[in-house]
């Protein structure tokens, strides 16, 4: 019971990544996934280097390629969704971002030459008409709508690869130097896609600094690592399906705190996608 409460807890703690975002204002997508990733690795390093066992695994050179990796998928996941909430609806972005088991499971049959059963296809194909209800209502209305759609579509896809390599160093590697090397090398990449791009890191508002210490601090570190830390206690799926309550809770938090009302096609949309998310995991039990 205790590994389910400490999920739910994490998954309520994650859910208000995009409140504290929109928050921020127009800061760069690119700033925020920085800080984020970087002060969640800086709190973890004190606890890694004050034990022998942890720090030789974090300073190991064995697997860096995949951690390197993961890191950049990490890293674009967080732009792509971060610029989505910028341009779309926290309900549409929240939503489209929590398609990534569908795109696991299309990773896994491609990569891991997984085969899918035929209520799996059905999911897939029902998830899919579920998006084009959301995004659809977006079309010649508002292009930055369906750019932001779109973007936290992508998004989905970097999650569900971020989390396909991740799974494979859950017994590998203790927790925390895990995150650590995770989190460092995601907060490399976007710092170089920073200067590449002659972004100013250090330029932002009070109240910003402090939402975003809220985030790094709050959704990243906690909520983040303590769905890792469920994913190696429990079955995969059951922390995918946990992860789901997020899109609800934010688009409430949003109708309440920022007046974001959903349109109707936005419902039935959704309805699908949760739908064919529980014949997925229903599969998978």
């Amino acid at each position: 019971m205790l590994e389910y409460i400490i999920l739910l807890f994490g998954v309520f703690v994650t859910s208000w990544s995009s409140i504290l975002i929109r928050w921020m204002g127009a800061v760069h997508p690119l700033v925020i996934s920085f800080y984020r990733l970087f002060f969640s690795a800086v709190v973890i390093l004190p606890f890694v280097i004050s034990r022998p066992n942890l720090r030789r695994q974090s300073f190991s050179r064995d697997n860096t390629l995949f951690y390197v990796l993961a890191g950049f998928f990490l890293a674009l996941h967080f732009f792509t969704w971060i610029k989505s909430l910028q341009l779309t609806t926290v309900g549409n972005s929240i939503f489209l971002e929590s398609t990534h088991p569908v795109f696991a499971l299309i990773l896994s049959y491609f990569v891991l030459k997984e085969r899918s059963t035929i209520l799996t296809m059905g999911g897939i194909i029902l998830a899919m008409a579920g998006m084009y209800l959301i995004v659809a209502g977006n079309f010649g209305k508002n292009p930055s709508s369906v750019t932001g759609d779109l973007l936290a579509i992508v998004s989905a896809f970097c999650l569900a690869a971020y989390l396909l390599i991740a799974r494979a160093f859950a017994k590998k590697i203790s927790l925390l130097p895990y995150l650590l090397q995770v989190y460092s090398a995601a907060a490399a990449i976007t710092f170089l896609l920073i200067i590449f791009l002659r972004i100013n890191p250090a330029t932002m508002p009070a109240a910003s600094w402090f939402y975003l210490i809220l985030l790094a601090l709050g959704p990243n570190l906690i909520g983040h690592s303590l769905l890792n830390r469920a994913s190696r206690k429990m079955p995969v799926y059951l922390v995918n399906l946990a992860m789901q309550g997020e899109a609800v809770l934010a688009t409430v938090y949003a109708a309440l705190l920022l007046k974001e009302f959903p349109p109707t096609n936005f419902y039935f949309g959704s309805i699908l996608i949760l739908i064919a998310v529980s014949f997925i995991f229903w599969n998978k039990k």
